[in-house]
């Protein structure tokens, strides 16, 4: 089975064709507002659903859009326009997004240390429930065009921190947390990260209980777990489904919508029903801890279950990492691929199109005609339009499949150098400068 998994945001067809026969599914599950007229029709029509929704299965949209595909190319390729998500979701975001808190004072950090003392046969599914959904909860964010569903599980409750994913809130206005008693609050975002796709947020609230967490690398194919979420809509809030550990450390290539790789993640397998809206919510041992946080499934006719779940040994260090405010720049999730963010031509060829002659001497290398975003790392570290990329870490580069394939050799976080020759204004001389910096996240 191939392992290049495109992601199933909003069904997108790449335009060149290259898509495995599957997608894959984030399952936040996706509302938007209805603005048409329809009056007892419409509420009709709502109630044959609920009745039916029984016996049918339910496709819902996906609450999470595909990376831009930006990457260098060897001619000047489409950009996606300004995406300027950091890995913290810290700053001012453009149209009233929900930002990061970075002025945290009053928190304490907390330690997640995984249970030991206890066997994994407590007792009956039914009472590993009744002690697990108390902890577990609805995400509910909503946009300027609807709402998205998601699902959390509190991970602290003397602070209030609630896990659930990336994808779930990003972009988001406002957020709120529902458990299944029916209580909700209003929650702020601690930290995000789009690499891992994990995210904490806070809420003010008493009397939380924290779900216990369990070891994910002693993990064991066969061992008997539950998802719990709430999956679809709000009244399907703490729907229990059960199944098994089918597999550990899969990782898979996760794929724009154009087919290009944008980060490799190494994730649990589950035949546990995991469908949209899941996303966030626990995988549980049934010793009733947390082993992972269910993130994505395979969608196609001829696949079944085929759910997949981030580890929780490593998610609980990007908690850590992202409740203290610090920058994820690696990690045991997933491995983003990088990218400069730049277009260019082979350098005659650049020069040519864009009609610059120079009136100096000046060395092979490839031209830079576009630079994606001011928020690029390779834009703040002194990169200009036209100049000539020399060199990259050192190595020679004069095409710019050269350029690529030497990009090709590191990871999103890297630090590495760039050697550009740069034309005076008059085109008479030039200099070369060098520029370091680290290398930005496709999709970033």
């Amino acid at each position: 089975m191939n392992n290049d998994y495109n992601n199933g945001y909003n069904n997108q067809s790449p335009s060149d064709g290259n898509r495995p026969d599957y997608t894959y599914n984030w399952n936040g599950s996706e509302h938007r507002r209805n603005d048409r007229r329809g009056g007892a029709k419409h509420y009709a029509v709502v109630a044959v659903i609920v009745l039916l929704i029984a016996a049918l299965a339910v496709t819902a949209v996906i609450g999470y859009r595909s990376a831009a595909d930006r990457f260098v190319s060897g001619t000047a390729s489409e950009s996606s326009g300004d995406n300027s998500e950091s890995s913290r979701s810290a700053g001012a975001n453009s149209g009233g997004e929900l930002v990061a808190d970075t002025s945290r004072t009053n928190y304490s950090d907390p330690e997640f240390v995984p249970r030991t003392d206890v066997e994994k046969v407590p007792g009956t599914l039914t009472e590993i429930y009744e002690q697990a959904s108390v902890s577990c909860c609805t995400i509910k964010a909503t946009t300027n065009t609807g709402y998205s569903i998601g699902s959390g599980f509190v991970i602290d409750s003397e602070n209030g921190y609630i896990a659930t994913n990336h994808h779930v809130i990003n972009g988001q206005k406002s957020i709120t947390v529902t458990f299944y008693d029916g209580t909700s609050y209003d929650a702020e975002l601690i930290g995000s990260d789009a690499t891992t796709d994990l995210a904490v947020l806070h809420i003010e609230a008493d009397g939380l209980k924290a779900l216990p967490i369990g070891n994910s690398q002693d993990l064991k194919i066969g061992e008997q777990v539950m998802a719990i979420g709430t999956p679809y809509s709000e009244m399907l809030a703490g729907t229990m489904t059960v199944g098994y550990i089918s597999g550990i450390t899969r990782d898979f290539k996760i794929t724009n919508a154009y087919g290009k790789t944008v980060k490799v993640m190494t994730l649990i397998q589950t035949d546990c029903p995991i469908n949209p809206g899941n996303s966030g919510g626990p995988l549980i041992d049934m010793a009733g801890n947390v082993v992972g946080i269910n993130s994505l499934k395979i969608r196609a006719e001829e696949y079944e279950g085929l759910g997949f779940a981030i580890p929780i040994t490593e998610a609980t260090e990007i908690f850590t990492k992202l409740i203290k405010g610090e920058e994820i720049t690696s990690s045991g999730i997933a491995s983003a691929s990088p990218y400069l963010g730049i277009n260019v031509y082979d350098l005659e060829a650049g020069l040519s199109y864009y009609r610059i002659s120079p009136k100096c001497e000046y060395p092979s290398g490839v031209l830079v005609a576009s630079i994606s975003n001011a928020d690029s790392a390779v834009y703040k570290a002194g990169l200009a339009f036209f100049d000539i990329i020399t060199e990259f870490n050192g190595k020679a580069v004069d095409t710019a499949s050269g350029l690529v394939d030497e990009l090709n050799k590191y990871k999103a976080g890297d630090e590495v150098t760039l050697t550009v020759f740069r034309f005076n204004r008059g085109l008479t001389s030039g200099e070369y400068l060098t520029l370091t910096f680290k290398l930005d996240a496709v999709g970033s």
